[in-house]
């Protein structure tokens, strides 16, 4: 019986050995491809919990892509507003600014960040306009609807029904 001392096998055939090393590699790279992709798998799901722990539930209101829905919807009450209302150049670079701070908030939410800032900057230009202005007409009444659900938003936010658990 002849013992090779390097890798501690036994056998009667000398030419054996080289083969039964070659399995026991080809044995560690196959449980190494396992254990990668083990890690990968639990990776994968840990990642995907942490990131629909940042949202609102499954089919909230609050879901990035209805908060993208929103924002479309206020950008369309603001377009049909500006045919109709007598706006003052202040006003108008008022609700131009509102609008790009909540489409950097959309964006920041998409990305799992509740940027409050940007919400909070948005909500405040579009209800100066609305309260220093004799508004009036479904224009005003559909904004004014968008701005209570963001305040909504906002509010969930705080009291931690959305964002991070």
């Amino acid at each position: 019986m002849l013992l090779d001392t390097t890798y501690g096998l036994q056998t009667d055939e000398p030419d054996l050995i080289p083969t039964r090393i070659t399995e026991i590699a080809l044995d560690f790279y196959a449980m190494k491809r396992l254990l990668v992709l083990f890690v990968a798998s639990v990776s994968f799901v840990t990642v995907t919990g942490v990131a629909q722990a940042q949202f609102a539930p499954p089919g909230d209101r609050f879901r990035p892509d209805a908060v993208s829905a929103l924002i479309a919807r206020v950008h369309e009450d603001l377009n049909r507003g500006y045919g109709i209302w007598r706006l003052g150049h202040g006003d108008r670079g008022r609700l131009n600014h509102a609008e790009h701070q909540l489409q950097d908030f959309a964006r920041h939410w998409h990305g799992g960040r509740f940027d409050q800032r940007h919400l909070d900057e948005a909500i405040g230009s579009i209800q100066h306009v609305v309260d220093s202005n004799h508004l009036a007409g479904r224009e005003r009444d559909a904004l004014w609807n968008d701005v209570d659900e963001l305040r909504r938003m906002r509010a969930a936010y705080e009291h931690h029904q959305i964002g991070y658990r």
